[in-house]
């Protein structure tokens, strides 16, 4: 039976030596993966992220947001909301008169 290196079974893991030796081999699997991982010896050190992986994710929040605000200025609005009835029917319980 032959051994597998851990960077057969993982394509996106780099040791920490090599990353200390030449920091483009880090940045070269950046280019095939958003996230790599570290590793000392046989262990996990840390998962490395893309830098680009956090300016995305905010711009999916961002449009989220537009999407929401553009929901509101088109729904109709009532006078109560959901906090309300929760507070009415609080007091109800808090009363009795729901017993």
């Amino acid at each position: 039976m032959q051994l597998q290196t851990v960077s057969d079974q993982w394509p996106d893991a780099v040791s920490i030596t090599r990353v200390r030796e030449d920091i483009d081999s880090l940045t070269g699997l950046f280019k095939k993966y958003p996230k790599v991982r570290v590793l000392r010896g046989q262990d996990i050190l840390f998962e490395a992220i893309r830098p680009e992986t956090n300016e995305e994710k905010n711009e999916r929040i961002r449009r989220a947001i537009e999407t929401i605000k553009r929901i509101r200025q088109t729904t109709k609005k009532t006078k109560s909301n959901g906090s309300d009835y929760v507070i009415w029917a609080r007091d109800q319980i808090l009363s009795g008169k729901n017993l």
